[in-house]
């Protein structure tokens, strides 16, 4: 009887296996279609946010419109589209968006704060202007051109051809100086004269070499001013203004060339350091290794109060040359 029993629970419970196995198979094919819907209503979102985003810069292209303006507007219609296509799949598959996102607010959170962070300033650079596309800016160490301001990241090439990838977050929080800011930039660079060069004639000569280049600007006016008394030469400090978006370190160059040009025309002088050797003309060895000419001079030293020594010297010198006189008279008359 107890076998019995066993035998029919087995069974029993081979059969719910079954039946269980059963419905999630059918559960499983039942949901396979909805899937592969929902996967074709994203990729339709997908096409769709590039077509209508395509069109709509499109016409907005055709207006008086920043590209920094076109860029947000076409992002937010990729996103806008792909959202409610991505929402549209959900609800396809059954699956209550709102509750999921709720579900996992806090950990998805943690995990994007940088990503949404580095999104949402993205969004503020596009907006405000601080700075845009085609900026010359430094940041820290950094300087070069902003060539791109994507999502998360703005892209800025240095001048010696090194592409860097700033986080949009850093782009907005750290301190950036915009060379483009203004319409205008103003360049300077010194030049020394010599002493004997008249200042006025190389002042006015210096303003007309800078006007000669096409891209300096006449206003603000070309300045040039005296600023120092160099070790060599008179300082001059030479400035003037560009336009911010012009190549001004190529322009810098060619009116320092220009520049150099004209003061040698003129003949004046761009002296370098001096320095000034004096040779020890009583020192043999010296001038003989230079194959100079020795020549004797006389030393000048100051006086030093003479030794009770030296004072003998002199005493016994003298009366020396006193004892001699007599000799030499006496040998005389003879």
């Amino acid at each position: 009887m107890l076998f019995i029993e066993t035998v029919s629970a087995a069974a029993s419970t081979a059969k719910d296996t079954a039946d269980a196995t059963s419905d999630m198979f059918s559960t499983i094919w039942g949901i396979i279609p909805l899937i592969i819907s929902a996967i074709v209503v994203i990729i339709a979102a997908f096409i769709l946010s590039k077509f209508v985003t395509g069109v709509i810069l499109f016409r907005l292209s055709k207006r008086d419109l920043n590209r920094e303006v076109l860029i947000l507007i076409g992002r937010m219609c990729t996103y806008g589209i792909l959202f409610i296509g991505v929402l549209a799949a959900t609800e396809i598959v059954g699956l209550n968006l709102g509750s999921l996102i709720a579900f996992l607010g806090v950990g998805i959170g943690f995990a994007l704060k940088d990503l949404l962070s580095n999104f949402i300033a993205g969004i503020m650079i596009l907006t405000q202007k601080k700075f845009k596309i085609g900026d010359t800016i430094k940041l820290g160490d950094i300087l070069g051109k902003i060539v791109e301001i994507e999502t998360r990241t703005t892209q800025i090439k240095s001048f010696d051809g090194t592409l860097l990838i700033i986080p949009n977050a850093q782009m907005i929080t750290a301190v950036i100086e915009n060379f483009s800011a203004n319409e205008m930039r103003r360049v300077s660079f010194e030049v020394g004269v010599h002493y004997s060069t008249p200042l006025q004639e190389s002042i006015q000569l210096a303003i007309a070499s800078v006007k000669k280049h096409q891209k300096v600007m006449p206003e603000p006016a070309t300045n040039v001013i005296a600023t120092e008394f160099g070790d060599s030469a008179i300082i001059l400090k030479v400035l003037f203004w560009v336009e911010s978006t012009s190549p001004w370190l190529q322009i810098k160059s060619e009116v320092i060339q220009q520049l150099k040009l004209d003061f040698d025309a003129a003949g004046i002088e761009i002296p370098f350091p001096i320095r000034t050797l004096t040779l020890d003309s009583n020192d043999g060895n010296l001038m003989q290794a230079m194959h100079l000419p020795q020549k004797m001079q006389k030393k000048i030293t100051s006086p030093v109060p003479p030794s009770p020594i030296s004072e003998e010297k002199s005493e016994q010198k003298a009366e020396e040359e006193t004892e001699k006189e007599p000799v030499f008279e006496q040998t005389k008359e003879a």
